[in-house]
């Protein structure tokens, strides 16, 4: 019975570091377009990756074994493969790889010291992560505008897997898929331009007046214009009135003028007849008294 104690204790002796490495070993936890909401809360580091990316095959065993002091940390470690989720790809602004994240509550850094484990450990021990900026408020991850590179980033992965799709399992020619996608393009087009022309008319719409007060501000505005068209007709007539009347003044005087003349020459027609009269009847009276 001792012998059995006593082989049972050494086992135990035996496997207690190789199970104490154990349990300090945490797997990678694997963020994706549907759980990322989770880093959110707590103390996250990220790394974005791809497969076929060879800096991120070497830095491979250096983030496992940042994985490894995650429990010792109070940290999670998790991995992003852009090639399945390019939504987070765009989301964070992944522009080269590996690409490692530090998030603290919600707060986005950007790690860009050595990829050393060492390096690593003592950013987050020693709390280094407070020394760099966190991203702005227009390229936080949780952001419309980043919410809308996303699926961007996701569009293009399903114009691709789609434009595969008629290639290979369709045998469409690449010429026919361009044609495919340019026709799909114009019609998407004209549809998002139509329901932005629907959304802008339903926000602001046009501020039409009732049709009983139609009228009335047409009087109002109509009467002021028509009291300034009459003004101006007025004094357009009062300018040309009095042309007219000089003008009618002008004729009406020539002609009394010469009515005057002739009244004048009739006159003087008559004193000649009356004269030659008088001149006869003294030559009548002379001839008489003779």
């Amino acid at each position: 019975m001792a012998d059995r104690l006593l082989s049972v204790a050494a086992l135990c002796l035996l496997f207690c570091p190789t199970f104490t490495l154990a349990t300090k070993a945490e797997p990678l936890q694997i963020i994706t377009d549907d759980n990322w909401h989770s880093i959110l809360e707590g103390e996250w580091m990220i790394e974005f990756m791809a497969p076929w990316c060879p800096a991120c095959r070497s830095f491979q065993p250096v983030w496992q074994g940042l994985a490894e002091w995650s429990r010792d940390l109070d940290i999670n470690v998790a991995v992003v493969d852009v090639t399945e989720n390019p939504g987070l790809s765009g989301r964070f602004l992944v522009t080269s790889l590996p690409t490692v994240y530090h998030v603290k509550n919600g707060e986005f850094r950007v790690y860009q010291g050595p990829r050393r484990e060492n390096d690593l450990l003592s950013f987050v021990d020693d709390k280094k992560w407070e020394e760099i900026t966190p991203v702005s408020s227009w390229a936080h991850p949780n952001s419309y505008l980043m919410s809308a590179v996303g699926f961007f980033f996701r569009l293009a992965l399903y114009i691709r897997g789609f434009y595969t799709t008629m290639t290979t399992v369709y045998g469409i020619p690449e010429w026919g898929c361009y044609i495919i996608l340019a026709i799909a393009t114009i019609i998407t087009g004209l549809m998002l331009g139509l329901m932005f022309v629907l959304c802008c008319d339903w926000l602001f719409p046009p501020k039409y007046s009732p049709r009983k007060t139609i009228p009335k501000v047409c009087d109002e505005t109509g009467s002021s214009q028509e009291k300034d068209d009459e003004s101006d007709l007025l004094d357009d007539s009062a300018q040309e009135v009095p042309t007219a009347d000089s003008e009618l003044s002008k004729g009406e005087t020539s002609v009394r003028k010469r009515k005057a003349q002739n009244k004048d020459a009739a006159s003087e027609v008559k004193g000649n007849s009356c004269n030659e009269k008088l001149t006869a009847e003294e030559v009548t009276e002379e001839k008489k008294d003779s």
